[in-house]
């Protein structure tokens, strides 16, 4: 069973409501008559007007979406307007007439007549129907915007679900490396993925984290990765993280701690330094990683998976808002992220 709209039904209420008071008055002024027998007048018609309005909202309007239907929309709204002159003037005419003027003679098929006729019912018409289509259009922009935003909710889940494997994919890939060399390390280094996926998994959940939550997990990471490379990686972290902190998309910075251990600790020979530095101070975040590069080696044709779909995430979350740098300078990767977070 359909549920009844009361609000909808009270709006409606409402138009005719003031529509009636603010046309008795102007009856009242414009046939200068006291205001009882004008309100008399316009509740005796007020019938016709309902019929030919909604008649109008729910058979003609929605002819107007259709364009192969042009010629049925005219016929029918002209007819819709005859029948509607007609019914008005046999009310005045047979029924308000006789009981407020009883003595009056007016010729049922009177030219003026029938123009103020079609006057009073256009104007009101128009008056109803530009309020519905103003309506109509500020719920279609309410609709449309919904609908932007479920798909960008919908593209931001897959990028985070898309990080997701991209990320355990290469950890495993160095845990696969611990075991191989038969570390003693191997146990610490999944303990500390079982922390980080944990919080992949539970923490992430939530629109925004804190800053110091992400940040957290950044130190993690580090952690992880010291593990598998020793003595050959220099890692150096910086944080400040001015009280009580800020709230952001999560798993937003890791992936350029991530980037960079792929690129620098993996892709290069020799000693590594890798430098992260955070700093969140004023409600702007501002985050870069470098890493070491062997210097004969050319650049990646094209960001990888991890940066590209940061880049768009920051697209969709902080629009306007964001800063982001990456390129090689002096034997060094550097990505540089700055962004305006907000006050909750």
């Amino acid at each position: 069973m359909a549920r009844i709209d009361w609000l909808r039904i009270g709006y409606h209420i409402s138009f005719w409501v003031v529509y009636l008071i603010l046309n008795t008055w102007l009856g009242s002024f414009y046939n200068r008559i006291d205001f009882e027998r004008a309100f008399i007048n316009e509740v005796s018609v007020i019938p016709v007007k309902l019929l030919l309005t909604y008649f109008v909202f729910y058979r003609i309007i929605p002819l107007y979406l259709d364009r192969d239907k042009v010629w049925k929309l005219v016929g029918l709204t002209a007819a819709a307007f005859l029948v509607a002159i007609l019914l008005y003037r046999m009310t005045t005419e047979w029924i308000l007439f006789p009981i407020t003027q009883p003595g009056r003679n007016v010729p049922f098929f009177s030219w003026k007549g029938m123009y103020l006729i079609a006057f009073d019912l256009f104007i009101t018409v128009a008056a109803a129907t530009t309020i519905k289509m103003i309506r109509v259009h500020y719920k279609s922009r309410e609709f449309e915007r919904e609908l932007m935003q479920e798909k960008l909710q919908s593209e931001l889940n897959f990028l985070r679900a898309q990080m997701n494997p991209h990320f355990l994919f290469n950890t495993l890939n160095n845990l696969y490396g611990l075991a191989r060399k038969k570390s003693d390390h191997t146990a610490d280094a999944i303990l500390m993925l079982s922390k980080i996926m944990r919080f992949m998994l539970y923490d992430c959940r939530a629109p925004r984290i804190a800053v110091a939550d992400e940040a957290k997990v950044i130190r993690d990471y580090i952690e992880l990765e010291k593990l598998r490379y020793n003595e050959r990686l220099k890692v150096h972290y910086e944080e400040h993280i001015e009280p009580p902190g800020g709230f952001i998309a999560p798993l937003l910075l890791l992936p350029f701690v991530e980037n960079s251990f792929k690129h620098g600790a993996s892709g290069t020979t020799g000693t590594v330094e890798i430098s992260v530095h955070l700093c969140f101070r004023d409600n702007i975040l501002d985050f870069e990683v470098r890493n070491t590069v062997d210097a004969d080696a050319p650049p990646p044709r094209a960001e990888g998976i991890g940066l590209k779909n940061v880049r768009r995430q920051l697209e969709l979350l902080y629009p306007d808002r964001y800063e982001l740098h990456t390129g090689r300078e002096n034997g060094t990767f550097r990505a540089h992220l700055k962004v305006q977070l907000e006050d909750k």
